[in-house]
């Protein structure tokens, strides 16, 4: 049995967790530029802009803010879709590969001295028991 301050415990250490710098980072790249260029890279090189909305969670009005800027830095380039020229779409410059590398790289950098503390074994475990926190939601039950 679970003891009732268990929830609460946990509520302030991922909270206290979230809002560490890093973290703050990380959580707010995810949904926006970096989130858009790691999508292109990782998963979808092209790919409309309605459906990079829908995938990352974001308003439309944001997706065109964060692709304004991306299309200024030379990171993505837009064009009209040649089936529907209502579609807009979307795909990643080698400039937006090499910066989605750049950002991956300086995450995985701030989070090896965590991992270096915590260690092979505890990191595995970490890893494990946030997929089954991620995971709780979808489950109904």
């Amino acid at each position: 049995m679970l003891e009732e301050n268990q929830g609460e415990e946990l509520y302030n250490l991922l909270a206290e967790l979230i809002n560490q710098k890093m973290n703050r980072m990380v959580l707010d790249s995810i949904r926006g530029e970096y989130g858009v260029l790691r999508h292109l890279s990782d998963v979808e090189d092209k790919i409309s802009a309605g459906m990079l909305t829908e995938r990352l969670h974001v308003v439309p009005s944001r997706m065109t803010d964060i692709l304004n800027s991306l299309e200024k830095k030379g990171l993505i380039r837009r064009y009209k879709d040649e089936e529907d020229k209502r579609r807009v779409n979307v795909r990643i410059t080698e400039a937006g590969r090499k910066e989605a590398q750049e950002k991956r790289d300086y995450i995985s950098q701030e989070y090896r001295g965590m991992f270096q503390v915590l260690g092979r074994e505890n990191t595995q475990e970490l890893i494990r028991l946030l997929g089954i926190v991620v995971g709780y939601h979808s489950h109904p039950g």
